[in-house]
């Protein structure tokens, strides 16, 4: 079941980016990101197993936000990184806000649903408060990184990989201690974070191809 799971978010994620990026062109890696964005907040309360790691959901949706922001640097270059950044800081801020208060106020239709939403955001309310912080800090620091490696060596599809395998690592450590903290046993944490950044290592490779593609690829009007 978990690895059905990775080839349907694989597939998501690579048709949301390519079907909205082929009809609004570049606003519609705008839309690509706020809605990996949002995907990536939801999905970070939720574990699964995925070949026998567990790992947490989000590895998904936060590597498809950075290959969107790989194929905007690309075709566009630097010039409208800073907008990049205040999207998916208003994007999470905004969708934290609603978890929030969606926490307090649920209009579900069974009590049970309310009980469940109301454990999954409540009990864990720390990724509300860390994950917006951390996220806008993970893709400032992969944009800073990224320039820096391709000055070195002007390769896109080792630089995105070597760029993902530093950065990834400070947003493990900051995101799985920060948001687990008190909460699950650190070694516990850690194996989760270490987990989810080893299989975030192939969905980046996987998402090479997209990125080479749509960073090459014009859009006719």
């Amino acid at each position: 079941m978990g690895e059905l799971i990775f080839i349907v978010l694989i597939l998501l994620t690579f048709l949301t980016i390519f079907c909205i990026y082929q009809m609004l062109d570049k606003r519609g890696l705008y839309f690509s990101l706020v809605i990996t964005d949002i995907l990536g907040f939801i999905m970070s309360f939720k574990v699964i197993s995925i070949f026998k790691m567990n790992i947490n959901l989000s590895i998904f949706p936060i590597i498809a936000s950075l290959s969107v922001i790989y194929i905007f640097i690309t075709k566009y270059g630097y010039k409208e990184i800073k907008n990049l950044l205040c999207i998916t800081l208003y994007s999470n801020i905004s969708i934290a806000l609603l978890l929030a208060i969606m926490n307090e106020f649920i209009p579900a239709i069974t009590e049970t649903i309310s009980i469940n939403m109301e454990g999954t955001f409540g009990y864990n309310y720390k990724i509300l408060i860390s994950y917006p912080i951390i996220i806008l800090l993970s893709q400032y620091i992969t944009i800073k990184l990224y320039k820096l490696i391709m000055t070195l060596q002007n390769n896109i599809l080792i630089s995105i990989v070597l760029t993902y395998i530093i950065t990834g690592l400070i947003y493990t450590v900051l995101f799985y201690i920060l948001s687990y903290i008190n909460i699950l046993e650190l070694r516990y944490s850690l194996f989760l974070g270490i987990s989810s950044y080893i299989l975030g290592i192939p969905i980046t490779i996987l998402n090479l191809p997209l990125i080479k593609y749509l960073s090459k690829k014009k859009v006719i009007s």
